[in-house]
């Protein structure tokens, strides 16, 4: 199914119409818009995850896609199939936001414009693309609260979820799931310092299965050669700490290891990874390579 109805990240709730209503396995052909398709000057941006920003045309999002017989505690699986970077990409410097804010407080803009298979910097300097989306979602019992990351995924900024050939899982918290995409990138960074990728427009294509009484946690993210659990919180370190625990309990449950078997082997294999830019809520991942965890018992 296909289409191209966009909405904004302020009007994302339970009870907003959802765009399509797709049997299990279906595949779906969206295009989702950049974060700064509608912003006509940077300078007028408001700080994020202030009040002023609330209602602001600042990230447009494609759905929500309800996803037929999807009920609480069941899961979805959202395998990318394809995504394609297209358009004027830009990054920038927001008001208030990113490691340095103090050090650049001035907003700005620059073109990096996306052809020959690069996103040209400034016109001048030329970077491989890695389409992704840095937004993939179910909906949260309460409504999203915009550019938050969570159980649910949301603006979680993971650089390997959204990949092609990625596959995430996420908890149904709502019935229908209403699964939901945003703020796809040509490339981006983990840790993303300046606070900004090349925001673009993306066309996607993907595939969403319903796993019946399935439940997952927190968001689960599959690579050819990975599996990386996601955790939150107010901080970095707080972050970090749940995604760890996450992982632990992830591959004590998964494979034939104890809890504290994980822990120390999950020391010894698993990389750690910040993706969100400094906000509210911060978001990092365990990535742990499949091999090791074959030999351990899992069976993916």
């Amino acid at each position: 199914m296909t289409s191209n109805k966009t909405t904004y990240l302020f009007d994302i709730n339970p009870q907003t119409p959802a765009i399509m209503s797709i049997e299990p396995g279906a595949e779906v052909r969206l295009e989702v818009r950049g974060a700064f398709d509608d912003i006509e000057d940077i300078a007028a941006v408001p700080v994020p995850f202030t009040p002023a920003c609330d209602g602001h045309p600042l990230a447009p999002i494609t759905g929500p896609i309800r996803v037929v017989g999807a009920e609480v505690g069941d899961s979805v699986a959202i395998e990318v199939l394809e995504i394609t970077a297209f358009g004027e990409g830009r990054n920038a410097i927001v008001r208030d936001f990113g490691m340095l804010a103090k050090e650049f407080p001035e907003p700005k803009i620059i073109q990096c414009p996306i052809r020959d298979g690069k996103a040209w910097f400034g016109n001048r300097v030329p970077i491989d693309l890695e389409p992704n989306l840095g937004t993939i979602s179910t909906m949260p019992p309460a409504g999203y609260k915009p550019s938050y990351a969570g159980a649910y995924g949301g603006d979680f900024d993971q650089k390997s979820a959204g990949q092609a050939g990625s596959r995430l899982h996420l908890p149904v918290l709502v019935p229908g799931a209403l699964v939901f995409f945003g703020d796809p990138h040509a490339v981006i960074s983990d840790g993303i310092i300046s606070g900004t990728g090349v925001e673009c427009s993306v066309a996607l294509r993907a595939r969403i299965a319903l796993n019946k009484r399935k439940r997952v946690e927190r968001p689960i993210i599959e690579t050819k050669d990975t599996v990386e659990i996601v955790g939150w919180g107010p901080s970095v370190e707080a972050a970090s700490e749940d995604c760890a625990r996450g992982a632990v309990d992830y591959v004590a449950a998964n494979t034939t290891l104890s809890r504290e078997e994980a822990y120390m082997l999950l020391g010894i294999i698993g990389e750690l990874r910040v993706g969100t830019s400094p906000r509210p809520t911060m978001a990092a991942r365990l990535v742990v390579p499949r091999a090791p965890l074959r030999a351990a018992g899992y069976d993916g």
